[in-house]
């Protein structure tokens, strides 16, 4: 026993010694001692250093402080460490709170995770990511044979799955009972028309409500109204007219309704925005002393926005060349219909050209879009020299505020900003070749293109593009296991056809 803690303090001394030497000194001494070393003994010090060398950190740390180790790597090193060993793999497949923060990285909807299994919606999320890069996320198809040329479909509208198509430019006949215009609704699951029907007048804007209402707004300057599934209580058939609004004096150029709130929103090249009461054609307000043609209409219901100093107001955001307002009024019921009080024009103003002739002017780009919440559009500046590179941002403006939410530079030209989500936009750029993708997906948080495909031209019948529709939009959030199916954009195309382009 005494020569065991004699032994003990000695190398005890040595390895005080040894501490007191500097990295050179040591690595002095080290080289020393091997030289002095056995066969032996460096077959000993062999088996020993895996042990120092090659540690199972991820087993022996405790599992916080190798999750906050873990976090810090991309994913594809993640899944590649999952592969060295079973117990590895159980291990970092079981951290769930690295997993769904690659999840969230990926553009996963937070609620669509798997609280379960993390990794797997992980998994899913790169995928999807690595197809719209790709261009094979989406499968594209053209559906011909709906209308006969030379009509085309100048106005499309998407809702629950459906797309209602209003056509112009058909051959005119001087058969008083035969139109020569006419409304096709198409189903995107059965990929077949279960509904076609004429309407007298080419058609310029539309909007679906399925599987109850369709309104078409026309050229001519009015606006009808059409059964979908019919009603036996009002002794109607799919596609029979219900209402024709008459009153504007230019083309419609765009349209929003509200079956519950039973109005309808009209713009106009007249410079006007009309309010009517939906079930019985009768004008309501007339909004004039606009700058411009009335491009784009937006309207919600008291319940479905939360803009705090508009509690129990409508609220209608509208689009010109020149600029973006919003209106807001109380809503009133009567014996005799709907009512507007109150209407007033709100603090919103967002300019979309320069004040001064001193400052380039923007360059008008369609799109507009209001989550409840937030206002989104396109500012461009003109970029004659190039058909691609361009100066475009989306910007996000708080309704309530008018102060900015968030602006993404997208050094491409743009034609239309389609629709906009918490997490991704998607927008429609010129068509150049068969190689370039006009059709593309921006990650907001990530503030660059992540992917897309490529998409014929589609020439436009208004301003506003009437002739392009978005598909689903819930995706836009973030990605999930349900969002990610059905419609992402449907085109008419001058050669009369629907492209679609749908989740694979």
């Amino acid at each position: 026993m005494g020569e065991k803690t004699e032994q003990e303090e000695k190398m005890g001394c040595i390895v005080r010694q040894f501490n007191l030497l500097s990295s050179a000194e040591r690595k002095l001494t080290l080289g020393e001692i091997l030289n002095s070393c056995t066969s032996e003994e460096i077959s000993y010090i062999d088996q020993k250093l895996p042990d120092f060398l090659y540690r199972d950190f991820i087993s022996e740390l405790p599992l916080e402080l190798a999750e906050r180790i873990l976090e810090r790597l991309p994913v594809a090193d993640l899944l590649q460490a999952c592969t060295v060993s079973r117990s590895w793999n159980d291990i970092i497949s079981g951290m769930k709170m690295v997993w769904r923060a690659q999840c969230l990285k990926f553009g996963c909807l937070s609620s669509g995770i798997d609280p379960n299994f993390p990794k797997q919606s992980c998994i899913k999320g790169m995928k999807i990511q690595h197809d719209l890069h790709e261009g094979s996320a989406w499968k594209q198809d053209a559906i011909v044979n709906l209308v006969k040329s030379p009509g085309r479909f100048s106005a499309l509208h998407h809702d629950r799955e459906h797309v209602a198509g209003g056509t112009s430019d058909s051959i005119h006949t001087h058969d008083n009972e035969t139109s020569s215009e006419s409304v096709v609704i198409w189903s995107v699951i059965n990929s077949s028309v279960v509904l076609s029907f004429p309407v007298s007048g080419s058609i310029s804007c539309i909007k679906l409500s399925y599987p109850s209402l369709v309104v078409c707004g026309h050229f001519d300057g009015t606006l009808s109204s059409h059964q979908v599934s019919g009603n036996p209580e009002t002794n109607t058939s799919p596609g029979d007219l219900i209402n024709k609004f008459r009153l504007h004096t230019a083309p419609v150029l765009s349209l929003d309704f509200d079956e519950s709130e039973d109005l309808l929103i009209s713009g106009s090249a007249d410079w006007t925005v009309k309010v009517w009461q939906l079930s019985t054609a009768t004008q309501l307000s007339t909004l004039s002393s606009h700058s411009h043609w009335v491009l784009s209409v937006i309207f919600t219901p008291s319940h479905k926005h939360s803009i705090k100093t508009l509690s129990g107001k409508d609220v209608l955001v509208m689009m010109t060349r020149d600029d973006i307002q919003m209106f807001s009024w109380n809503p009133v019921q009567s014996d005799q219909g709907a009512s507007l009080k109150g209407l007033t024009l709100s603090d919103i103003h967002i300019p979309l050209k320069s004040v001064t002739d001193a400052v380039q002017s923007f360059f008008f780009t369609p799109g507009l879009h209001f989550d409840g919440k937030n206002i989104s559009f396109i500012r461009q500046m003109p970029m004659f020299d190039s058909h691609t590179i361009g100066d475009a941002d989306i910007v996000t403006i708080d309704a309530e505020s008018a102060q900015l939410v968030q602006s993404v530079h997208i050094n491409q030209k743009i034609r239309k900003l389609l629709a906009i989500g918490k997490r991704f936009a998607i927008i429609l750029l010129p068509y150049v070749d068969t190689k370039f993708k006009n059709l593309v997906v921006v990650d907001l948080k990530l503030e660059k293109i992540v992917g897309g495909c490529t998409v014929p031209h589609s020439r436009a019948t208004t301003p506003d593009f009437s002739q392009v529709c978005i598909g689903r939009q819930d995706w836009l959030d973030g990605f999930s296991d349900d969002s990610t199916s059905g419609l992402v954009c449907c085109l008419g195309l001058q050669d009369s056809s629907l492209h679609t382009v749908i989740w694979t």
